[in-house]
């Protein structure tokens, strides 16, 4: 009985110091937001044309966005920190370049592809319809040079053209040049068109793609596409960190990314307030905090 009583008590004393050393780490663990948060640049692809000293700057100004309701300083810049911020090229952005191509924007909602998918069914009937006049009017025109040069190939048989023909037929060759420069102009436009449809049907297949979705079915996919768009990304896995960037239209939409990435590095979850940096579309350009957004920062770091 002694014994087992001498057992206990070890165990007891065992557990009671394993309590005091736990105790003891987390009063010496830093508070959230006491301590900036650390963050150094990673891959920056060239395409998106912004040097390494235009993308810190950009991700200074987001950093200083999250720190002023605080009155103190956040996230620090350095070369061994913690989270890796990159800017990689994907899809996303080479699909928002063709989309510039087009003059259109890849947004929050899916307003340009669906207002993509009708500019795309107009200008392929567009040019179905001046495919079929041109095709026929080319016709018409290489059967007037055809019995122009007969014409001509006769009278050179014959000795050459008498005078009284030399003016119908030099008119005739004049119209025939008009007609001509008519037709070439008319081609080129068909061009263009054409071009401008197959980048467009490019651009849908590569949306669609996107989502796995089979490119005859487009039509069907609906709002689910840019619903789901990510522009960027955060993510800590096996103990590292990391701001993935994919796409952004102008520095004012870049900084107001990386405020929302550095958020989610601030363990902040997404807002239900559509206005908020934090909500998980980002809709606009102005990368001020919401009351909701600040009310979530003093939640996180000041357990407000």
């Amino acid at each position: 009985m002694t014994e087992l009583k001498r057992m206990l008590n070890w165990r007891f004393i065992f557990l009671i110091g394993i309590a005091v050393v736990m105790f003891l780490i987390f009063l010496r663990m830093p508070k959230p937001c006491q301590e900036p948060l650390t963050y150094r640049l990673g891959r920056i692809d060239e395409r998106f044309g912004l040097t390494h000293l235009e993308f810190s700057m950009a991700i200074r100004k987001a950093a200083a966005i999250w720190g002023k309701p605080l009155s103190r300083e956040l996230f620090r810049e350095d070369s061994q920190g913690t989270i890796e911020i990159s800017l990689i090229y994907d899809y996303r952005q080479e699909v928002s370049d063709k989309l510039k191509q087009l003059n259109y924007r890849m947004d929050g909602t899916n307003d340009t592809f669906e207002r993509m998918k009708m500019r795309y069914e107009s200008l392929k009937s567009e040019h179905e319809q001046k495919s079929v006049t041109l095709e026929n009017d080319l016709h018409a025109y290489n059967a007037r040079i055809n019995a122009y040069n007969d014409e001509i190939q006769s009278w050179n048989r014959q000795g050459g053209v008498p005078e009284t023909h030399r003016i119908r037929l030099m008119s005739g060759k004049n119209e025939l040049d008009s007609v001509r420069e008519s037709l070439k102009i008319r081609q080129d436009e068909a061009k263009r068109l054409a071009d401008e449809i197959s980048t467009m049907m490019l651009v849908i297949n590569e949306i669609v793609a996107m989502h796995n979705q089979d490119v005859d079915h487009y039509r069907d996919v609906g709002s689910r596409l840019v619903g789901e768009f990510r522009e960027g990304f955060f993510e800590s896995k096996d103990g590292k960190q990391s701001i993935a960037i994919y796409h952004f239209d102008n520095e004012a939409k870049l900084v107001r990314l990386l405020v929302h990435e550095l958020g989610h590095a601030l363990r902040l979850n997404h807002s239900n307030n559509p206005n908020a940096v934090m909500y998980r579309l980002n809709q606009f350009d102005a990368a001020e905090l919401t009351a909701d957004d600040i009310a979530a920062l003093k939640a996180r770091c000041e357990g407000k």
